[in-house]
């Protein structure tokens, strides 16, 4: 964008020179230090040359393309900060949705870790349990072998 700028600041600068030349007028363009600037003095120059009633219609018809350009390149420097700040938006948007999934991805990871150390948690007590069944159903067994003896006898 500044080397856009300085391109049309010289461009413009140029442009004063050629037409101080036709105009007859000594003066220094490199003096101007902005776009701004030689917009100013072009547009203080048409002024000025209006006002001497002068009859060169073609440097007069160059002027008014040169104001026709400037407008242009004013509309274009508007379209290019629209389009600017439009991305700036977009790229601030998805940031957020980045951030957004980010942090719903670690939430998720967090409730892995949870559920898993759950799952190890209930099978280790299932396991238990299973060892408990097992030592129950042989007590059963024993005492039913036991109860069976007993009637025999």
């Amino acid at each position: 964008m500044v080397t856009k700028k300085i391109a049309t600041r010289d461009y413009l600068r140029a442009f004063i020179t050629k037409a101080n030349k036709e105009a007859g007028v000594t003066y220094n363009a490199s003096k101007l230090n902005s776009k701004e600037e030689c917009e100013e003095y072009l547009l203080n120059l048409i002024k000025n040359l209006r006002h001497k009633k002068q009859d060169n219609k073609a440097y007069v018809k160059e002027i008014e393309s040169l104001k026709e350009e400037i407008e242009i390149l004013n509309t274009g420097n508007k379209r290019l900060e629209s389009e600017k700040m439009f991305y700036i938006t977009q790229a601030k948007e998805a940031g957020k949705i980045k951030k957004d999934d980010e942090e719903e991805i670690e939430y998720f990871k967090n409730r892995t870790r949870f559920w898993h150390k759950s799952y190890r948690e209930e099978t280790e007590k299932n396991n238990v349990i299973k060892k408990f069944n097992t030592f129950l159903s042989f007590v059963i067994v024993l005492e039913a072998l036991s109860i069976a003896m007993l009637i025999w006898k």
